[in-house]
């Protein structure tokens, strides 16, 4: 190795010390130190861990050149500790990249979040300066907070009332995601335009009310005989009832079976214990046990479900006040319960 070559490594490992000092000063000390122009709500320490690797992958991919990809683990830094620093580093690898409407949407992002920081400030007013005559600037009016994508690609950051997004020239599909469903819509983008648009979530369909049943005008049935529509089912009402009931109970032990399964000894516990181990492992072993019984217990209970609905469609002699009672919701609605374990 000659002496320049020598010395060319040794300015490169010192690079890479300092850069991976920034990351540890970011994430690690952030727990401990607050910034006024950062979010006032904690992180979490698992939080910032995962920031920090995100953040020293998206530092080697920017260092060889792949842009793309670092702007991605930067991106996903920013989501789980967001800090002003990220954000910039995210943008400038989108413009590396030669994404300039990704970039100027998370410019956008930095420009109403960090106004005080000067650097951030002017990263975000270069990019939305070169961004404007080439891109379509579109403004998103959320009720309530939502999250927005643009064709199959998640662009905000965060749940929020109000979004800035910028798009190529050219169709697309806006997408908006609420707690209570999602709403979205074609729309041609145009160099230098600029829109505002509102969304809301789907509204739930109307339920019609049920109607009471109506009497016939004459009834023929002999005195003494229950007239229902099974004619001649062999079994009463009270069967369905009671197989309703043990199909109830059998459901609450599941579901009591699969709480126990996940908290007792728990993925973690099982995880710390059997690090290292095989299969024989105790901790293992007692949580696959309560993992059969669950299922074992899932498979009952849809066994119990079965057979209830069998015996109430098909054996039961049901009077008209029963069927008024047990009818189905208009369009043949019905109710269930699951559990996932």
């Amino acid at each position: 190795m000659t002496a320049s070559a020598g010395a060319t490594l040794a300015v490169m490992r010192r690079r890479g010390l300092v850069v991976t000092g920034i990351a540890a000063a970011v994430f690690v000390l952030a727990a401990a130190r607050a910034r006024a122009d950062e979010p006032a709500a904690p992180v979490s320490a698992e939080r910032l861990r995962a920031a920090a690797e995100e953040f020293d992958r998206g530092r080697r991919a920017y260092l060889g050149k792949d842009f793309d990809v670092a702007a991605t683990h930067f991106e996903n830094a920013y989501r789980d500790a967001p800090r002003a620093e990220t954000l910039r580093l995210a943008i400038r690898a989108r413009r590396e990249a030669r994404q300039l409407a990704r970039a100027a949407t998370l410019a956008a992002v930095a420009a109403d979040r960090y106004a005080a920081d000067a650097a951030t400030a002017q990263l975000a007013k270069e990019t939305l300066d070169e961004a404007a005559p080439a891109l379509h600037e579109v403004a998103i009016e959320c009720r309530p907070e939502c999250a927005v994508a643009a064709d199959g690609r998640v662009v905000s950051q965060s749940d929020a009332q109000s979004h800035r997004l910028f798009l190529e020239p050219g169709p697309h599909e806006i997408a908006t995601s609420f707690k209570q469903g999602s709403a979205s819509r074609a729309f041609d983008a145009r160099a230098g335009g600029r829109d505002v648009l509102s969304f809301e979530p789907p509204r739930a369909p109307a339920v019609a009310p049920a109607r009471a049943p109506t009497s016939p005008a004459h009834d023929d049935t002999p005195a003494g005989q229950v007239r229902g529509r099974g004619g001649g089912r062999p079994l009463s009402p009270a069967v369905f009832f009671v197989a309703t009931g043990v199909t109830a109970v059998l459901g609450g032990v599941t579901v009591a079976s699969g709480i126990a399964a996940t908290q007792d000894p728990g993925t973690d516990a099982v995880r710390r214990a059997c690090a290292g181990k095989d299969e024989t492992c105790p901790e293992y072993q007692e949580g696959k046990s309560a993992e059969t019984r669950t299922n074992v217990l899932l498979g009952a209970t849809i066994g119990a479900a079965v057979v209830t609905a069998v015996i109430g469609v098909l054996f039961t002699q049901w009077s008209p006040r029963v069927i008024a009672a047990a009818a189905p919701l208009p369009g043949g609605a019905g109710a269930f319960v699951t559990a996932r374990f």
